[in-house]
């Protein structure tokens, strides 16, 4: 079945696309930074990627702008964005805005703790093993020490056997925070868990730190 022209984003780029991205079936490494220059470029009207208003806190504030999202808090509570992560290899980044304790990861479509932590555990390492348990629904990294001005970056790779999360502060990665072995459709997703204000990029503005061989996070088919 064909797909429907999405209405709030148009591309005129003769490059082969899927999920709103330059197919990397059709490029080689060379020429596919080129292709999503163009692409971000004659991109008409705002981002498709946003945090998801139906799955959600009450307890955030969520301003959307065309390119970018700005989530503010003064109670705990869990976003989901509104796409799931089909590209191989998906990248998005947080700026802090005002400071606070916050998380960043994934969560499955069946999360529903949105007006928790994104996790319940207690050491900023939410995550640092071979995830086994069947029932887990949301993964993620917690930051309780940053600073104004401060990129955490997430990405989440499945390029190997199996799948592997990421995670960056100011371009530098935090080695022990590697999670590994999530399984199933899961969408990014971000928590605080009291007053805090951030930034989040999905793509539609520069990465700053985004590392190579990754993209900004592209909506899948189920949202164009």
């Amino acid at each position: 079945r064909g797909a429907r022209e999405p209405k709030s984003q148009k591309f005129r780029s003769g490059l082969p696309t899927i999920m709103g991205a330059v197919c990397p079936c059709f490029v080689n490494d060379g020429d596919e930074a080129m292709g999503m220059q163009k692409l971000e470029n004659e991109r008409i009207g705002p981002y498709p990627v946003r945090l998801d208003q139906k799955r959600r806190s009450q307890n955030l504030s969520i301003d959307h702008h065309d390119n970018y999202d700005i989530v503010t808090s003064v109670f705990p509570g869990t976003g989901c964005c509104n796409t799931v992560l089909e590209q191989t290899r998906a990248y998005y980044e947080v700026t802090v805005l005002k400071e606070g304790v916050f998380c960043i990861g994934v969560a499955t479509l069946r999360f529903k703790g949105f007006d928790a932590f994104l996790t319940n555990a207690t050491d900023k390492t939410i995550k640092n093993r071979e995830s086994k348990e069947k029932d887990r629904a949301s993964w993620g990294y917690m930051i309780s020490n940053s600073k104004k001005g401060d990129i955490i970056g997430c990405s989440y790779d499945m390029n190997d056997v199996k799948s592997v999360m990421r995670f960056y502060k100011n371009g530098k990665r935090i080695k022990s925070a590697d999670v590994v072995g999530i399984k199933g459709d899961v969408c990014p997703a971000l928590s605080t868990s009291g007053e805090c204000e951030l930034k989040v990029n999905w793509g539609g503005e520069e990465q700053k730190h985004r590392p190579q061989k990754f993209e900004p996070v592209v909506a899948s088919m189920s949202v164009i």
